[in-house]
C-alpha cells in the first residue's frame, strides 16, 4: 500500500524555464475554456510530459520544458472570497487513489480496496482523514445528489530528492465531495475505526478519543494512516496584478503503520505542516483553485518531528467552488503554524506531498 498521510505546497521549480520571455507571457494574453479545463484536470500524462511546446527567444528555438498553456495569465483569473473556499471545503469527502500504469509494481485492484475519507470543519478550522487498506468504504451511500460535485484532486508525479525516497510512478489523490455537513462525521469515523464515538463531539475530541483508544497501536489494516489537521487556514493574499490568491496551510498530526512508504513508529505520532497558494480561475463547470507549476505555489507536506517526510504534489486543485448563499464560518487569519524546516535547497524539492504506499 501506500502511505496516506495528508491533504494540501511553497514553490520551486517556479520561474517557466525561460518562457518569461516568451511575448505571450504579456498582460491580455488568454486561454481558451478548452485550455482552463485541461489545467483544472489533473492527469497522470502531465507526469510524462517533458517537452510539449517550442518557444523563440531572440530568433533561437527550443523545447519548452513547460507548456505555456498550463500557465493560468492574469486575463483567466477571478476572485473569490475565503468564504466560498470555507463553504466548499465544509464537509465530507470521498476518496481515492488513481496509480501510475507505467510503474510495473503498480496493482489497480489495491487501490479499490482502500477506506479513504476526509472530514472538514471550517467552523472550528480543522479536519479529519483516515486511509485504510482493508476493502471498506466508510462513506458508502454518501452523495452531493449533483452531477458535477466539488472534487479535490492532488497529482504527484515520480521525482528523485523526496522523502520517501520515491522514483517510481505517479498517482493522483482525488476526493469527491459527499456530505456539505459533518454533522455524522462520528458514524463514519466508528465505522472506519470500531472506536465508539460521541454524535457532536469535535473533530479534535474524536481524534484524541481514536488516539487514546489504542488504535493506532494496534493493526487495523495490512497499511493504515490518519490525519488531524489544525488550524486550518484559508486567507486571501493580495498579488501585484489580477486577483487575490487563495493560501491554505494547516498544522498536522499524523499515526500510521504497515506497509506503508512514510515509516511510522507505531502509536508515535509524527507532527508537520501542510501548506500551499492557489490563483482562482473559471473553467467549464465553475470557478477553480489550482496550484501547480507557474499558478501560485506548489502544495507542500512536511514534517518537523516524529519521522522524515519532505514531498510535493505537481498539481492541486479544487472545484467547481461552492456558489451557494449559506456561509460557514471561516478559519483565522492569523497564522500559528509551525516553524518550517530548514530544507537542504540544494538536493531537495521544496515541495509537498501527500503520497500512498504500495
Amino acid at each position: 500500500m501506500k502511505n496516506y498521510s495528508l491533504l494540501l505546497v511553497v514553490a520551486l521549480i517556479c520561474c517557466a524555464f525561460g518562457l518569461s520571455q516568451n511575448p505571450s507571457y504579456a498582460q491580455g494574453r488568454r486561454l481558451t475554456k478548452a485550455q482552463v479545463d485541461a489545467v483544472i484536470t489533473p492527469t497522470l500524462s502531465q507526469c510524462s510530459t517533458t517537452a510539449t511546446q517550442t518557444v523563440s527567444t531572440n530568433g533561437v528555438t527550443k523545447n519548452a520544458r513547460l507548456d505555456p498553456n498550463s500557465i493560468i495569465p492574469t486575463a483567466n483569473m477571478v476572485a473569490v472570497s475565503v468564504d466560498t473556499v470555507a463553504k466548499t471545503m465544509n464537509g465530507m469527502w470521498h476518496g481515492q487513489i488513481i496509480g501510475s500504469p507505467l510503474d510495473i509494481k503498480y496493482d489497480g485492484t489495491k487501490e479499490a480496496n482502500v477506506d479513504y475519507f476526509w472530514i472538514i470543519d471550517t467552523a472550528n478550522a480543522e479536519g479529519l482523514i483516515i486511509a485504510l487498506r482493508n476493502g471498506n468504504n466508510s462513506t458508502a451511500g454518501m452523495s452531493l445528489g449533483v452531477s458535477n460535485p466539488p472534487m479535490l484532486s492532488y497529482l504527484i508525479c515520480a521525482h528523485e530528492g523526496y522523502i520517501p525516497n520515491v522514483e517510481k510512478g505517479s498517482e493522483i489523490h482525488q476526493f469527491t465531495k459527499v456530505s456539505n455537513s459533518t454533522a455524522n462525521a462520528a458514524d463514519v469515523l466508528t465505522r472506519a475505526t470500531g472506536v465508539p464515538l460521541t454524535a457532536g463531539s469535535t473533530l479534535t475530541d474524536m481524534w484524541q478519543a481514536i488516539v487514546a483508544s489504542g488504535y493506532f497501536q494496534s493493526l487495523p489494516a495490512v497499511a493504515f494512516a490518519g490525519g488531524h489537521f489544525k488550524p486550518m487556514q484559508i486567507t486571501e493574499v493580495p498579488v501585484a496584478s489580477g486577483p487575490s490568491q487563495i493560501s491554505m496551510s494547516w498544522n498536522a498530526e499524523y499515526y500510521g503503520g504497515g506497509t506503508t512508504w512514510i515509516k511510522f513508529t507505531p502509536g508515535v505520532p509524527m507532527e508537520g505542516t501542510e501548506y500551499t497558494t492557489f490563483v482562482v480561475t473559471s473553467g467549464t463547470g465553475g470557478n477553480y483553485l489550482v496550484a501547480s507549476t507557474g499558478n501560485g505555489q506548489l502544495a507542500k507536506v512536511e514534517a518537523v518531528s516524529g519521522g522524515d517526510y519532505d514531498l510535493a504534489f505537481d498539481s492541486v486543485t479544487l472545484g467547481p467552488l461552492d456558489t451557494s448563499t449559506t456561509t460557514v464560518a471561516s478559519s483565522p487569519a492569523k497564522s500559528t503554524q509551525r516553524p518550517r524546516s530548514d530544507h537542504r535547497a540544494g538536493n531537495r524539492k521544496f515541495n509537498h506531498g501527500r503520497r500512498s504506499n504500495r
